[in-house]
């Protein structure tokens, strides 16, 4: 079965926007999307052409970072699909148009590109959790070094003068 685009509304919207995907058995579960985090893919995706495929992996740079009005899911599905970008929700739905323009100038979207930094953020935070515990360890381990050389020092210092006593008796 070929891809092709299909569409469902967005409950948060009351269904008056929708999103759209690129699916190969019309179903969102086995899709392609665009969304705030960047490319979506859901399941078995959907099957492309070698052509269509490429546009999926330039889309990110090529266009940048999600954007309800001027970079959204319709256009990504329309480039993917025929190399052209088009929005008939921003595009010519003139109310639509004007909401989709306003909410882009407060949404706050995680961007493909601000993706990379939040990966390198939590790749760097794990980082020093893992050095961190790694220290911990190793201080807990010395600590219980301290510990043990303490008590062994002790039950032989106990050890001897128990000998000692024990030496004092045999001699008298």
């Amino acid at each position: 079965m070929t891809a092709s685009i299909y569409s469902l509304p967005i409950e948060s919207t009351l269904g008056i926007a929708r999103h759209y995907f690129i699916s190969s058995d019309g179903t969102f579960n086995n899709s392609i999307g665009w969304g705030a985090k960047g490319i979506e893919y859901n399941g078995n995706g959907a099957k492309l052409t070698p052509e269509q495929e490429q546009r999926v992996k330039e889309y990110p740079e090529k266009f940048g970072g999600y954007n309800i009005y001027s970079n959204n899911c319709e256009m990504f599905a329309w480039y993917i699909m025929n190399g052209r970008r088009y929005s008939g929700q921003t595009q010519v739905n003139s109310h639509k148009k004007i909401g989709a323009s306003v909410i882009s100038l407060v949404q706050p979207v995680l961007t493909v590109r601000g993706m990379k930094y939040v990966q390198l953020e939590r790749a760097i935070v794990k980082k020093i959790n893992e050095d961190l515990e790694a220290a911990t360890i190793a201080k807990l381990e010395a600590e219980q070094a301290m510990r043990d050389e303490f008590w062994e020092k002790r039950d032989m210092f106990l050890r001897n003068r128990l000998r000692q006593r024990e030496n004092m008796k045999r001699s008298t």
